[in-house]
């Protein structure tokens, strides 16, 4: 069995072995009583190759086997822990989820897991194989299929929800690139480019200086304020009293097109009514 904690924003799996490590354990020492017995000579009990062999893997077994296995799932990646002698972490192992790419179940016999020292050569094991970029990773030694489908569920929803999320922000921040470099054009296209921006992303950042105002794309300053742009349309562009109020668009610290609000709306206008036009001969 295995045992799923969530804390926070970490969902921990824990694969115990401590159980199979006391049994294993037992097993050994009832192998040397039991050759004593057949023996009944303390000498040859102590001093023959088989309970040598066997004390001597033992007490590597008991300082060296693998208490537990670990999957801690964080934000951006998964740490895979083997842990002996319940403190010692003998295998630590970071793999970004957007490096995973396939989760699979595996089986096999005769130590199909020999990078881990858990109870016995000769096994039947059955684990996780987690297959990255670079590598392929291993969990577990003897997880019941019904756990591998629990383990396999929880990562490939954390690894679809990251990706997914990171696709969205990679997307974010090459448009905020695109915003950004549009400050370094000319004054005259520059303007043109922040307006059809602003009609695209339908917000722009403003901020009032004395009697005139700053228009963005993008938010330059501190005192500026997220505005919808319909909002900002009938709360601005569409009132008298606004008309001749002196707008700066598109300022990158040196300079800006300095224009009316109504020069603005008049403006704003044409790039719409351009689009719609192109929008109907395309349907033709």
């Amino acid at each position: 069995m295995i045992e799923i904690t969530k804390e926070n924003d970490e969902i921990k799996i824990v694969k115990s072995y401590k159980k199979i490590i006391k049994y294993s354990q037992a097993f050994m020492i009832f192998v040397i009583l039991l050759f004593s017995f057949i023996t009944f000579k303390l000498s040859e009990m102590i001093f023959n190759p088989l309970s040598i062999m066997t004390f001597i893997y033992f007490i590597i077994f008991s300082f060296f086997a693998i208490s537990y296995e670990k999957i801690t799932i964080k934000e951006n990646y998964i740490l895979l822990e083997a842990i002996r002698n319940n403190k010692s972490i003998c295998y630590s192992q970071k793999i970004s989820l957007d490096e995973i790419n396939k989760i699979y179940f595996k089986s096999s016999f005769w130590g199909g897991r020999l990078d881990l020292l858990t109870y016995s050569i000769v096994t039947f094991d059955r684990y996780l194989k987690i297959e990255a970029n670079k590598e392929t990773y291993s969990f577990g030694k003897e997880i019941d299929y019904e756990d591998y489908l629990k383990i396999n569920k929880i990562l490939i929803e954390k690894v679809r929800e990251y990706k997914a999320e990171k696709i969205i922000l990679d997307k974010e921040r090459n448009r905020e690139e695109e915003l950004e470099a549009m400050y370094k054009l000319g004054v005259e296209e520059r303007y043109i480019e922040i307006l059809n921006a602003i009609i695209d992303e339908e917000k722009l950042f403003i901020s009032k200086k004395e009697e005139n105002f700053l228009i963005d794309a993008i938010n330059k300053s501190k005192d500026s304020q997220e505005t919808d742009f319909y909002v900002f349309y009938v709360n601005y562009l569409s009132k008298k009293e606004y008309e001749n109020k002196k707008v700066l668009v598109g300022y990158n610290g040196i300079d800006g097109k300095e224009v009316t609000m109504s020069k603005l709306k008049e403006d704003i206008n044409e790039i719409r009514d351009s689009r719609s036009i192109y929008g109907r001969e395309v349907e033709k």
